[in-house]
């Protein structure tokens, strides 16, 4: 009786440990990297309606759950629900979220110094424009400082593994009806400036500046606190603009707000390489057509607004000292961000020229004293 306990046991334990062996080799089904499934949870600071969130964001997680066959899925938290704007990169090391859509570096200088580039004026420029040249820039292989890439400095240095998306359409400049006939009108202007270039901008143009957020801007302006805003048409029905601002300069093209889609490298280690390449696939595919998506917002909003007495004055229609000023302060804009990077032990003029190198090579313009910096 003894004999035969003893052999069932041996044969239990060689059963366990080859059941053991089968899962470590991933002879076992549920082993199988290519029957796994990954839920994510997705944070954004925009709205579920926001022309980027509908054009890119939402595109890109439906054909990534399209062409992975169900394996990925999204758990989506929009307009902030979740995740504060500009804490993401926390949330994201914190595994409170999976992915930020987008991840905001205009809103975190200190962490993101080299990303600010993309607000530079331009002197043309379009949203496809924009969004390609950043996508190029995240992909350059250009050495910047210390042998790293723009990608390295910015986001390797943070563990965050990012992917291109599309980004705005570039700024203009609207007030509720103060109009730039003159240098003066320009200088006792009030306009709410985004981002630290758009303040480096107002001052080389003498206008005053004032900080604060997109959703207090309607009721400032509303109480006549502030004149106006550097902002991009497209996004002015999101706050209910249009139905203040009479009178924007165009073709002053004063920058675009860059952002990415963003991952811990852990996280994103922890994918299979497949799923990876269609995430990859998937966010080029969906740059241009949610980059023109902003031009047909645009139209529409300037057909609109003009028919109610709304009027668009391109820079080059201006008083010939007003057109002067404003392309000046563009350039010295470029300048004055070259000398602050370089303060602070970044290569300021290393991002510029490649900046301006992409702009060009991707069809934009810039001003003629940056063309010849060497």
């Amino acid at each position: 009786m003894k004999k035969i306990i003893i052999v069932v046991i041996g044969l239990t334990l060689i059963t366990v440990l080859a059941a053991c062996s089968g899962n470590a080799s991933g002879d076992n089904t549920s082993s199988d990297s290519s029957s796994e499934t990954f839920t994510f949870r997705v944070s954004s600071a925009l709205s579920d309606n926001h022309g980027i969130w509908t054009g890119f964001y939402v595109p890109w997680m439906e054909q990534v759950t399209e062409e992975t066959d169900g394996r990925v899925s999204f758990e989506t938290f929009t307009s902030g629900e979740l995740v504060d704007a500009s804490n993401e990169m926390e949330a994201l090391n914190l595994g409170t979220i999976d992915i930020a859509a987008p991840l905001l570096p205009i809103y975190d200088p200190a962490s993101f110094p080299l990303s600010e580039v993309s607000m530079l004026p331009l002197t043309k420029s379009s949203p496809v424009i924009g969004s390609m040249s950043f996508k190029s820039l995240l992909e350059s292989d250009v050495e910047l400082q210390d042998g790293k890439t723009f990608a390295e400095l910015e986001y390797d240095e943070h563990g965050l593994k990012v992917l291109p998306t599309s980004i705005s359409e570039e700024y203009s400049i609207s007030t509720t009806g103060l109009k730039f006939e003159s240098i003066s009108d320009v200088e006792k202007a009030q306009l709410r400036t985004p981002s630290r270039i758009h303040e480096i901008f107002s001052k080389n143009i003498g206008s005053n500046s004032i900080t604060m957020p997109t959703f207090d801007l309607y009721d400032a302006m509303s109480r006549g606190a502030v004149d106006g805003s550097f902002l991009f048409i497209s996004d002015w029905t999101g706050y209910g603009f249009e139905e203040l601002f009479k009178y924007t300069v165009t073709d002053v093209n004063l920058g675009h707000f860059s952002q990415a889609l963003a991952m811990t490298h852990e996280q994103w280690e922890e994918i299979p390489e497949d799923i990876q390449e269609i995430m990859i696939e998937a966010a080029n595919d969906n740059i241009v057509p949610a980059s023109e998506l902003w031009v047909e917002r645009k139209e529409d909003i300037v057909e609109q607004t003009q028919s109610e007495g709304a009027e668009f004055v391109s820079v080059s229609e201006l008083n010939p000292e007003v057109e002067e000023l404003l392309i000046n302060g563009m350039e010295q804009t470029w300048f004055d961000f070259i000398d602050l990077l370089d303060e602070q032990g970044e290569p300021g003029i290393e991002i510029a020229k490649l900046w301006r190198d992409i702009v060009i090579e991707q069809g934009g313009d810039v001003p003629q004293a940056i063309k010849e910096i060497e």
